[in-house]
C-alpha cells in the first residue's frame, strides 16, 4: 500500500521525476568514441584467444566431431527441472586447462 504524503498522484510524481532526470545534462563519458564513418569501415577484429577458439572449433568440425544432441537434451532437461548440479572445482580446473592451451 502506498501512502501519498505530497498530495500528488503517482502519475504526476512519475512525470515530474522523469522531467527532472531528462532536464539534467548527460554525464561526459571518459571513453572516446570513434567517428561513425570510422566504425563502419573498421570491421570486426577478434582477439588472439578468440581466434584460437574459433580455429579449434573449425578443426573439430573438419574432423567430423559433432554435437551429441542426446546429451544436450539431457542437460537442458536437468537445467529446466532444477536437478542440474554444477561441479565448481571441475569447472575451474577445466578453465585453467583451457587457458593453458591458449598460451
Amino acid at each position: 500500500m502506498v501512502i501519498d504524503i505530497t498530495g500528488l498522484s503517482s502519475t504526476t510524481q512519475a512525470a515530474n521525476s522523469r522531467a527532472k532526470v531528462s532536464d539534467q545534462p548527460a554525464a561526459e563519458s571518459k571513453v572516446q568514441k570513434a567517428p561513425e564513418s570510422e566504425i563502419a569501415s573498421s570491421g570486426v577484429s577478434l582477439s588472439d584467444a578468440a581466434q584460437a577458439v574459433q580455429k579449434s572449433a573449425e578443426q573439430l568440425v573438419e574432423e567430423g566431431i559433432s554435437v551429441n544432441e542426446e546429451k544436450v537434451a539431457e542437460l537442458k532437461a536437468a537445467i529446466d527441472d532444477g536437478s542440474y548440479q554444477i561441479d565448481y572445482e571441475s569447472t575451474a580446473r577445466n578453465l585453467f586447462q583451457l587457458e593453458s592451451l591458449l598460451d
